[in-house]
């Protein structure tokens, strides 16, 4: 462990997983057969549910506070040019996008979002912060249970606009993860073009951090909805 100004710089490295669940989901299969002798032919083709990370993996590498400079936080993201950005680090890589999930079957989704692990728990530091923030990765991704697009969570209302019907200017908002689950779209599409989400990620590690290997998971469930 090196020490800058009587302080301790210690090293962190830093990798976040995403893995998912999925519910009533079917086996996409595609059945037909022909009736002799009036070659009337049916075909029937079943209901599929899937969803997947498109891309699973946001790893911010190995790196430190820069205590030289007189930090006492660092704050990693993966958005870039926002407030949000890396901040306070030394070493650790730059990470511009998150987490992409997509709807790869053939029926709406109701997609739940949670952690395996509290900032506390992921950081180790009682002053961490461990937060998500859910955006288009297509236009028209998401609907509410209204009929609006353009509506995902954790960008309520509340946090924007009393305009439900799109998300717009909540694209760097962002709040604690949960590890109960938590809805971020109550209906994902599954419209080629128009079914995907992105899931970012800001971390603070505050000076008092344990040094070594920090590892959270990220957890989402896709169920059948029932809207379409």
């Amino acid at each position: 462990m090196e020490e800058s100004g009587g302080i301790s710089n210690k090293t962190f490295t830093l990798l976040i997983l995403a893995t998912l669940n999925k519910s009533g989901v079917g086996d996409g299969k595609i059945t037909g057969f022909v009736l002799a002798p009036n070659g009337t032919a049916t075909l029937t083709v079943q209901t599929s549910s899937s969803i997947r990370f498109t891309a699973d993996t946001v790893n911010f590498g190995t790196g430190s506070i820069d205590t030289a400079n007189g930090f006492r936080n660092c704050s990693l993201s993966t958005v870039s040019g926002t407030a949000y950005a890396n901040s306070g680090c030394t070493d650790f890589t730059e990470v511009n996008n998150g987490f992409t999930v997509e709807n790869d079957g053939n029926t709406n989704l109701s997609v739940q979002l949670r952690t395996n692990q509290t900032a506390i728990q992921f950081i180790g530091s009682s002053g961490a912060m461990f937060r998500w923030n859910v955006t288009l990765n297509e236009s028209g991704s998401c609907l509410n249970n209204t009929g609006f697009e353009d509506v995902v969570y954790p960008n309520t209302t509340a946090d924007c606009s009393s305009d439900t019907s799109t998300s717009s200017g909540c694209g760097t908002i962002f709040e604690s993860v949960s590890t109960s689950d938590k809805i971020i779209c109550p209906r994902l599409r599954f419209i080629d073009n128009s079914d995907a989400l992105n899931i970012d990620i800001n971390l603070t590690i505050p000076e008092d951090t344990p040094a070594g290997v920090k590892l959270a998971g990220i957890i989402i469930t896709g169920t059948r909805s029932p809207l379409t």
